[in-house]
């Protein structure tokens, strides 16, 4: 498939049945199903496809049980990918490589046969490893920890080059796409851009990342920065809990 041509002239003062402000994975899995749905979208982004919060993502494809809504959307998700997987360009790199819930100790160790009765309920492979099976699957984690519960249909993705992608397909389907387009308002069927072009649409999808809530004034979206470090592959790294 080749790269979006994309350019802020291509989006014209028009109608469309959506317009979605961001180019992010939000914003690109938005277009991508509104045009299999047969609809006339846009997608406007000030910047780059998959940038902002998408550039810094992870990229964790995980299944997470603190309700059953959570449960049931991020399953429905992975599933999703998983089904996308054939159709992936190889540099978006996804790889079902799991995830590990470590227990440092028995009480731990009690969530962890909580999480496995949970998942193995409701359909996800789960596997239970005591202190042994967890040093010989993480070697690089450190010694003595109880245990852990291995999510094996857990992965991980590139997601700047994901969205890159659902953003090609639904430029191939037909989606208007104008990178360099920043947008002023959102409202009332209409997204306002700074040059002061309209897009009038039936619906308008607010896919924007961390610039939702100017856009959307009251949303509860508040920038995160974290941390993670993942030993596999690095021989010499010891001491992670």
């Amino acid at each position: 498939m080749s790269r979006a041509s994309v350019s802020p002239a291509d989006v014209k003062a028009a109608t469309y049945d959506a317009v979605v402000v961001g180019a992010g994975i939000v914003g690109a899995a938005c277009a991508d199903e509104c045009v299999r749905e047969g609809m006339r979208v846009a997608v406007v982004d000030g910047d780059v496809i998959g940038g902002g919060a998408t550039a810094a993502g992870m990229g964790h494809i995980v299944v997470m049980d603190d309700s059953e809504a959570q449960f049931a959307l991020t399953r429905y998700s992975q599933q999703l990918w998983q089904q996308l997987r054939p159709a992936l360009p190889a540099d978006v790199e996804y790889e079902q490589c799991g995830t590990i819930w470590v227990a440092a100790d028995e009480q731990e160790m009690a969530e962890v046969h909580r999480k496995q009765d949970y998942y193995s309920q409701r359909g996800v492979p789960v596997e239970v490893l005591g202190q042994d099976a967890l040093q010989s699957t993480e070697p690089n984690l450190r010694k003595a920890l109880a245990g852990g519960l291995l999510v094996h249909e857990d992965g991980v993705l590139y997601p700047p080059c994901a969205a890159r992608f659902l953003i090609e397909r639904a430029q191939a389907g037909g989606a208007t796409i104008g990178l360099g387009c920043s947008v002023s308002q959102i409202g009332n069927g209409l997204v306002r851009l700074d040059d002061g072009r309209e897009l009038s649409a039936g619906a308008i999808i607010n896919a924007a990342g961390n610039g939702a809530a100017s856009l959307t004034p009251g949303l509860a979206i508040k920038k995160r920065k974290g941390h993670l470090v993942s030993p596999t592959g690095i021989p010499d790294l010891c001491g992670i809990s």
